[in-house]
């Protein structure tokens, strides 16, 4: 009996489906392993399809930076609002942020930093999804003001401190300069002690 024929995707399916592609590849490979070709073979189709859906790489790039920001915002979120106490989300955000399994996403937002100087959609996403982390930062930090157990006249200065010392060490990284622990403990002491805390209550 001969093989089915196989069904041909429609266009919301296919476009999806070389969106995802461009997910996986940028997790792998960053966001300059996101090119025609690249996006292509992972799909199996020739580069001329993806460029019919696609036409423009750095929209794609763009749109696939942000597809994997704002997951990993909404993602830590949700594990930072669970906590009932500033000091306890304040804690679990920085415990979120340092795990090594978000390695890949860090060197994204690296990709991100960089490839943005010459992609403009690329740099508003960027600039868009840090605001989203601003937010987060900032609401953690002023709940802990509010009830006492943070002191800081700048909650939201110490949001824009968290997020250069996070973008800091991720580049760190790359290049391996400084132990992760070192890396880490930087961000946490920094963090702590422009709130009024003791490293160790962020552990």
């Amino acid at each position: 009996m001969p093989p089915s024929p196989r069904r041909r995707l429609s266009a919301a399916e296919r476009l999806t489906q070389i969106d995802a592609a461009a997910v996986t590849l940028a997790r792998v490979d960053g966001l300059a392993g996101v090119t025609l070709r690249a996006v292509a073979a992972a799909v199996g189709v020739a580069p001329s399809l993806v460029a019919h859906y696609r036409p423009s790489m750095e929209s794609l790039v763009a749109d696939t930076f942000r597809s994997i920001a704002t997951a990993e915002v909404a993602e830590v979120a949700s594990v930072v609002g669970v906590e009932p106490a500033p000091v306890a989300r304040l804690a679990a955000l920085l415990h979120a942020i340092n795990d090594p399994e978000r390695d890949d996403v860090a060197a994204v937002w690296s990709d991100a930093w960089s490839i943005g100087r010459g992609n403009p959609e690329l740099a508003d996403a960027a600039r868009s999804v840090m605001d989203d982390w601003q937010a987060l930062a900032h609401s953690v930090v002023a709940d802990g003001v509010a009830d006492g157990s943070m002191r800081t006249d700048d909650p939201e200065r110490v949001a824009l401190l968290l997020f250069a010392l996070v973008d800091a060490a991720n580049g760190y990284a790359l290049v391996d300069y400084r132990s992760r622990t070192e890396r880490e403990d930087l961000v946490v002491a920094t963090v702590a002690g422009a709130v009024g805390l003791t490293s160790a209550r962020l552990q």
